[in-house]
């Protein structure tokens, strides 16, 4: 039998202003939580034994899971742990199963962990690490390997010599918890592994992606839209005029309305929004029950829950607005304007990057 951990307490901060109302774990790639994803690979998996380590609004995900009817511990956070001290954390209070399978819950992969685990066992290694190849290893932690044995992991890199990064899986046989010391577990952790035993590596070869920015959050909804709906998706709960103009790909959800508009490629709708008439809306994501008015112009842009775009606005790129922002009519915001939650907007930005308080 398998335990599974789920570390899902962070702070994202590089996500705000999008993450100071929702937790990194339940942000939408095309609709759905991340965290569901890997919960879901966890059934097919048929791991039952569950823990979801948290600590940032852990209110919200806790909620959001028990919505869904799973079954997991949910274990909170007195104080900030890192990624490894619930590990030690969890061990102590719960009888976890011989093998433990830690996953990142912010962190999107379609991986069969059936196969990580059976590396494992394969294998006279004390732990497993699962890597990914990245074009830009410099932001990861970068592995290097003789054959498929970890040597050493270089924590962002200057000059990373692989593009194999840790994609944040691993697989603890449960003795070795009783060297856990310390909040790391790639500069605490294995390197203490390592000094009793051996790390194997499991190459993953399939979509890997940490939303850990703007880009790369916009970037995995757009890559996942064009591999899984290349010619759009419509929810049958969703009202698209007859009259508006689409260009594939796009995702509208359920409960959405769209007027006689322009959605153009990588449109993404979330529950709930509305695209009023005249408007254009581009390689944006809204999230749920966003509303944009008539003949606005959104391109590149994510905007939070709720909130509420006037009238003849025109939002240029790397745009984000935060949850529950009102902006009055003819508004325009430059370029990479940063609006909190809950703020109401009547006059233009014209500086670009400018961030509103």
């Amino acid at each position: 039998m398998v335990s599974a951990i789920i570390l899902a307490g962070g702070w994202a901060t590089r996500l705000r202003p999008l993450s100071l109302t929702k937790p990194k774990p339940l942000f939408p790639v095309l609709g759905k939580p991340i965290i569901d994803y890997t919960l879901d690979a966890l059934e097919r998996a048929e791991i039952k034994d569950v823990y979801i380590s948290l600590r940032v609004m852990a209110d919200n995900i806790i909620k959001h899971v028990e919505r869904g009817g799973r079954k997991v511990t949910f274990v909170v956070e007195e104080e900030p742990l890192g990624d490894l001290g619930p590990l030690k954390y969890i061990s102590e209070k719960y009888p976890l199963d011989d093998e433990v399978l830690v996953i990142y819950g912010d962190v999107y992969m379609e991986v069969d962990f059936n196969e990580i685990l059976s590396l494992h066992r394969s294998n006279e290694c004390g732990a497993t690490l699962m890597s990914a190849e990245v074009e830009d290893p410099q932001r990861y932690g970068v592995l290097y390997t003789e054959g498929d044995k970890l040597i050493q992991i270089v924590e962002k890199p200057s000059n990373p010599l692989s593009k194999q990064i840790n994609a944040g899986v691993y697989v603890f046989d449960k003795k070795l918890f009783s060297m856990i010391n310390g909040k790391s577990i790639a500069r605490h952790f294995l390197p203490k592994v390592l000094q009793q035993s051996c790390v194997s590596v499991y190459r993953y070869q399939g979509v890997w992606a940490d939303i850990g920015i703007p880009a790369d959050y916009l970037k995995l909804n757009f890559d996942l839209l064009r591999r899984k709906y290349p010619r759009g998706f419509i929810s049958d709960k969703a009202k698209v005029s007859e009259k508006a103009e689409l260009t594939p790909p796009y995702f509208i959800m359920e409960d959405a309305r769209v007027g006689e508009a322009y959605l153009d490629s990588n449109a993404i709708l979330g529950r709930g929004s509305v695209v009023g008439n005249g408007s254009y809306v581009g390689e944006s994501l809204l999230m749920d029950r966003v509303v944009v008015g008539e003949n606005s112009f959104l391109k590149n842009v994510i905007v939070g829950d709720n909130s509420k775009i006037g009238k003849w606005n025109h939002i240029r790129e790397r745009t984000i607005l935060g949850e529950e922002v009102v902006t009055g009519d003819g508004v325009l915001l430059n370029r990479g304007t940063i609006i909190l939650p809950y703020k109401e907007v009547s006059d233009p930005v014209y500086k670009e990057g400018k961030i509103i308080l």
